[in-house]
């Protein structure tokens, strides 16, 4: 009977020491390392496309209907607007992924503003390529858009603390400049085309510059310090 009883007593003990199980760890679905590491060189690459390609696209537009010999500049030039395009969305969706943690509705908003800066761009192309006429105000439309989406990546940017801070502030001062300089623009009071007016464009082209270059060599900065921000979505 005492045998009995001692079984007793001891065997819900050993089912419920049979029954504590450690949970499994579950693999991390975050983005690594190595996935971060070829973001930061996607978005750069990205940034220095659309510089490039948009500049070299307006300068054949505009040569197209400026000289007579320009002959396929136009073709060439809507082609160079819409690689910008693309290359302005591709920005935008890796930076969503990048940025999520820390700035979710920040990210998707940024992510819209270069959708629609890509749209702006193929809908100028199909102007230019059906209509054959000369539309030079078509630059306001594309610098005001793009100057909202890089004050919003500018704060993004500034929360997350994934570049430096300097590097920051440099797009959250420029990109307001260059946005009024678009609207000044638009009212015929200064012009961001040419001569004095150009200087609005300067501090937000450094930051489309620098920022690159930084992305290149540096990347963008470890998480592992801003784990406890996560919490803190703006």
């Amino acid at each position: 009977m005492q045998t009995a009883t001692l079984h007793r007593a001891t065997g819900p003990a050993s089912v419920l020491a049979a029954g504590t199980v450690t949970a499994p760890t579950l693999p991390h679905r975050g983005p690594t390392a190595t996935s971060t590491r070829k973001t930061a060189v996607l978005v750069g690459l990205c940034f220095l496309a659309a510089t490039l390609t948009f500049a070299i696209g307006n300068a054949l537009i505009s040569r197209h209907f400026t000289s007579a010999d320009a002959h396929g500049a136009l073709a060439v030039g809507v082609l160079l607007l819409g690689c910008c395009g693309l290359s302005v969305a591709a920005n935008g969706a890796a930076m969503r992924r990048v940025l999520s943690a820390w700035t979710p509705v920040r990210s998707r908003a940024y992510f819209g503003l270069r959708v629609t800066e890509c749209l702006t761009l193929l809908g100028v192309g199909v102007y230019f390529l059906t209509g054959h006429a000369r539309w030079d105000a078509y630059l306001l439309c594309v610098y005001a858009v793009s100057g909202v989406a890089g004050l919003v990546l500018s704060s993004a940017l500034l929360t997350s603390r994934i570049v430096p801070r300097n590097l920051s502030m440099l797009g959250l001062i420029g990109y307001p400049v260059f946005f009024v300089g678009s609207i000044l623009t638009m009212f015929n009071l200064i012009d961001v085309t040419r001569g004095a007016g150009m200087l609005a464009l300067v501090p937000g082209g450094l930051f489309e510059l620098i920022l690159p270059m930084w992305l290149f060599t540096k990347g963008f900065a470890s998480s592992a310090s801003l784990d406890n921000s996560i919490g803190a979505s703006r």
